[in-house]
């Protein structure tokens, strides 16, 4: 039985786990902390009992290829072309900057500790570092419900490319071999190869994948479909790593091209429990990882800082190139500010050819894994941060493409002239669309306000009186006509952006009768507080609709259908508090 030694060994991760993650819950610390924490307590950095290493990578990997798959089933291919720029511009300048930035400070900072690394040695680490976690930033962004949000979409769009870049990366390490040089013919021909043979099986996954799981799905067999769900992203993966690309790539265009079937739900549910499962594996990974001397943490968790702080503020910077909001941006960097995974391959192979060596290696590992290790938290603040410091940076000069400011006018009365803009629009999904819809129909004069440039273009050229900017910004707010507004539709997600938001409407125009949606009961207290007139929840709602379909299906009298809506609303909290359960 020695061959399953290493069952002994996942048996004392997960029971550990598990003891960890209960202890942190009542800390209010976030699991993901716990799992990372877990691997370093099991670790050479703690008491050293798990060995298996490499079959703790394999699983880990398999967990990061589950993640991209699902996270590819609520993302679909209309959703990557709106963020073309993101990823072709915002990806590019980011992978750029960032590595010529590292490089440079990482070869001036060891020369001035008295570790002198060679010129190539730092243009391997400024380009190493310059990728982010795929895995840990679209894993908790996706927990915060955060993936949809513009920070979300724009940490998201530079993703995808950073992971197209790995490729273009571990080719260009080959060049910095001191002792091999690759001809350009060779290197040429490699790329060729790997952009044309990609390309093939995009093309195949466009065309055979949704045909695939239609049949899967048409069997009706759960077993079937959990095989066929597993097969479908494992095959994908392996698919384009034989291209050379990642294998989390692969899945995640998968999933991008099942999304727009039918049967995309019912390959979710069935591949979540393994997602879950793997992916905790890989955070425990990323503890197991790190092996360094107590005694070299304190310059490891400096280069850490550095590294953050560095990462950050390029993304940002991109990120306002690119026209959004210093807020928006603050944000996206502090979630892209980390090392990524894929580091740890590139740092695999600059070993290998003699870039760097062991030391400077380890050295690497230490520094990726404790950036890690701080990112659940640098997420969680963000918001709040990104609102502290945004107002500081008002002064930065953000040049507007769109139509120039409505005229801004006191906010002293909210009687309507003819044409004046009475009913004003925060946010333009689905929700904010309707309600246009429902205010043109009855010829009510509205503005809207969104953050996502492209949709705004898109609609301004549709006739919408749409404007461009960030809701938590005075400015925003006034050139949509905020001040005179007689009520104010707030339709987004970003629950610190809408308190944020109503305080300053209510700053600009007290008298403004101000609707938030919601998507769960328990924001309604803290939406009240901040000043809303009326929440309207998601969940609460669809409650209401199903059974109003019921009693209307018996044919109950409209009017007694309306009183328990009614009813139903008013005691909505009494009923709800009660059911802790039903808050969430």
């Amino acid at each position: 039985m020695h061959e399953f030694d290493f069952l002994g060994e996942l048996v004392l991760i997960g029971a550990m786990a598990v003891a960890i993650i209960l202890v942190f819950q009542r800390l209010k610390i976030p699991p993901v902390i716990g799992l990372i924490f877990t691997g370093i307590l099991l670790g050479p950095s703690g008491i050293g009992v798990v060995y298996d290493e490499k079959l703790i990578s394999t699983l880990a990997e398999l967990g990061v290829v589950l993640l991209l798959f699902t996270i590819g089933l609520e993302f679909s291919l209309d959703d990557l072309k709106r963020l073309r720029r993101i990823v072709l511009v915002g990806g590019v300048v980011q992978i750029v900057f960032t590595g010529l930035a590292i490089s440079f400070l990482a070869y001036w900072l060891m020369l001035a500790i008295g570790r002198e690394i060679s010129t190539s040695a730092a243009i391997f680490l400024g380009f190493a570092f310059s990728v982010s976690s795929t895995a840990i930033c679209l894993k908790i962004l996706s927990d915060r419900d955060e993936l949809e949000l513009p920070h979300g979409r724009i940490a998201l769009g530079i993703l995808i490319f950073q992971d197209l870049a790995i490729v273009p990366l571990i080719i260009g390490i080959s060049f910095l071999n001191p002792e091999a040089v690759p001809s350009l013919e060779t290197v040429l021909r490699k790329i060729g190869f790997i952009v044309l043979f990609a390309s093939g099986i995009f093309l195949g996954f466009r065309i055979f994948m949704p045909k695939m799981v239609r049949i899967i799905a048409s069997l009706h067999a759960r077993e079937v479909l959990v095989i066929g769900a597993l097969v479908i992203c494992f095959g994908a993966a392996y698919l384009t790593s034989l291209a050379g690309l990642s294998l989390a790539l692969g899945s995640f265009v998968a999933g991008m091209v099942i999304a727009s079937t039918d049967e995309s739900h019912q390959i979710s549910v069935t591949i979540d429990p393994f997602r879950e499962a793997f992916t905790s594996i890989f955070f425990i990974s990323v503890g197991l990882l790190l092996d360094v001397q107590m005694i070299n943490l304190p310059l490891f968790a400096a280069m850490a800082l550095g590294v953050l702080l560095v990462k950050g503020l390029l993304v940002t910077i991109v990120s306002v190139f690119l026209g959004n909001s210093i807020r928006v941006s603050l944000m996206a960097g502090m979630a892209l500010a980390q090392i990524g995974e894929f580091s740890f391959v590139l740092a695999d192979s600059g070993l290998a050819n003699g870039v760097i060596n062991q030391e400077v290696f380890q050295a690497m590992l230490a520094i990726i894994v404790v950036t890690m290790i701080v990112t659940p938290a640098m997420i969680a603040l963000a918001p709040r941060i990104a609102d502290q410091v945004a107002p500081a940076l008002g002064f930065i000069p953000l040049v507007s493409r769109d139509a120039p400011l409505s005229t801004v006018r006191p906010a002293d009365s909210t009687i309507i002239c003819a044409g004046e803009i009475h009913a004003a629009i925060v946010g333009f999904g689905v929700n904010g669309q309707n309600v246009a819809a429902v205010l043109h129909a009855t010829n009510i004069s509205y503005s809207v306000l969104e953050i996502d440039r492209e949709l705004v273009r898109t609609m301004r050229r549709k006739g919408e009186p749409i404007y461009y900017g960030d809701c938590t910004e005075q400015k925003s707010l006034l050139r949509a006509g905020i001040d005179h507004a007689r009520a104010v539709v707030l339709g987004i997600s970003d629950m610190t952006a809408v308190r944020r938001s109503i305080g300053m409407i209510r700053q600009i125009n007290p008298k403004a009768f101000i609707i938030v949606r919601s998507r769960t009961l328990h924001r309604i207290d803290e939406l009240y507080a901040a000043g809303a007139d009326v929440v309207v929840t998601e969940k609460f709602e669809t409650s209401i609709q199903i059974f109003s379909q019921l009693l209307n299906h018996f044919t109950v009298d409209p009017e007694l259908i309306l009183q328990q809506q009614e009813i139903i609303r008013r005691e909505c909290e009494k009923i709800f508090r009660h059911s802790p359960g039903m808050l969430k």
